[in-house]
């Protein structure tokens, strides 16, 4: 069924002059349908009854409400506020997460929502949604790039344009406006390369690690020493993200060693949903040598790394102070393009690595599985700029055996 003859009425009932019924093949309720003189338009409400004449009952309570224009108007007019469709995103959307999407699908729309001064509901919460256009949506675009310095980076408006798109296909599905608007295009967004590492550099940033180490450096109630090593050099051999979802979230519970081939198998439920990593060889190393300094304290339920942080989110902030501190000593906070690096340059260089050293035979869809990525993330800023070769040329034309 395409979207049109899913949202065209189905059903529709008279019962006075000026008011109605009606379903769409989208939802199961009847909707009551209003026609407002004064005002020269429709009024439209989910009246939440499956039953008709319960819904007719709902509509004339309605109707009625409308006819007091000081009292139940006001109160009706609010239904087309954009602030009532916002909160009820908000609602569904918190019911949806963790059940077959990723635990932060609702809260990452709510901080779009929400933000201060230019957040969706600050600019158009109190505007009657009927009365938005994508000239309207157009314009709060241009408003939010006139309070930065630089425009808005081309994700970062997706988003924006995806939050904004289900509010106004919530309005629709409730009758609130006539059709779908559309969300306003931009220029496709261009790739810039992830800031990573070559090895010269990599193997730099972990010598100045344990010169660090070695002088006990502390910032913010963090020591650099052996376990921030071992933390550098399991992000590498894991292709975990430094978010506290995955490396940060991870407990010795999480962890099965495997022998012949050595590995680590961790349980994550992170950025994309749960996964199974299998890590590099060398992360059975840096996981047992861990586990030995912490001997005999350890209990299943600790945390992976830095476990004296109770609070997640304060383990991922003073890891990444002290990552930022690492790379200013080491003169590796820029690339030569000028990009700053971060934690999260260890992921790319580990995917980048694990692309260029196996010369073409990594199987990229395993990869990109296990990094909990897509073919076409790895297409894009990965494999993209690899140099043609021997290797990759036999890799394609190999046959399974």
């Amino acid at each position: 069924m395409n979207q049109s003859s899913v949202n065209q009425i189905t059903d529709k009932k008279p019962i006075r002059t000026g008011l109605s019924l009606y379903k769409t093949g989208r939802s199961p309720y009847w909707f009551a349908q209003i026609w407002v003189g004064a005002e020269k338009k429709y009024y439209r409400k989910s009246t939440k009854e499956t039953s008709r004449i319960e819904a007719a009952k709902v509509a004339e309570e309605v109707f009625e409400s409308l006819k007091n224009q000081k009292v139940s108007f006001a109160s009706v007019v609010t239904k087309q506020l954009c602030n009532t469709y916002i909160d009820e995103l908000i609602n569904l959307q918190r019911m949806e997460s963790g059940k077959g999407k990723s635990s932060r699908y609702a809260r990452d729309d709510e901080n779009l929502i929400n933000r201060e001064e230019e957040g969706i509901r600050a600019y158009f919460g109190r505007r009657d949604i009927s009365k938005i256009t994508t000239k309207d949506i157009r314009i709060y675009f241009l408003f939010l790039d006139s309070r930065r310095d630089v425009p808005l980076a081309p994700s970062t408006r997706n988003k924006y344009r995806s939050v904004l798109s289900k509010l106004f296909r919530l309005a629709y599905e409730e009758g609130a406006i006539n059709k779908p608007i559309i969300m306003p295009k931009f220029e496709e967004k261009r790739d810039n390369p992830r800031p990573s590492f070559n090895d010269d550099e990599y193997k730099h940033l972990l010598d100045t690690i344990r010169k660090m180490a070695d002088s006990k450096v502390r910032i913010e109630g963090m020591h650099i020493d052996n376990e921030f090593y071992y933390f550098v050099v399991f992000l590498t051999a894991s292709f975990m993200r430094p978010v506290k979802s995955e490396i940060f979230n991870i407990r010795y519970r999480d962890i099965e060693v495997y022998t012949n081939p050595d590995y680590l198998e961790i349980r994550v439920t992170g950025k994309t949903g749960y996964r199974s990593v299998r890590t590099m060889p060398n992360a059975v190393d840096y996981f047992t040598k861990l586990r030995d300094i912490r001997r005999p304290k350890i209990k299943e339920k600790d945390f992976l790394f830095f476990n004296h942080f109770p609070n997640r989110n304060t383990a991922r902030d003073n890891a990444m102070r002290c990552f930022d501190l690492i790379l200013r000593e080491a003169n590796l906070k820029k690339t030569k393009d000028g990009q700053n690096r971060s934690l999260y340059s260890l992921r790319h260089y580990s995917l980048q690595t694990r692309l260029i050293k196996s010369k073409g035979k990594v199987n990229i869809f395993v990869l990109a599985k296990n990094a909990g990525t897509s073919v076409n993330q790895l297409e894009r800023f990965y494999l993209r700029h690899l140099d043609p070769n021997d290797d990759i040329v036999k890799n394609l034309q190999t046959f399974g055996n």
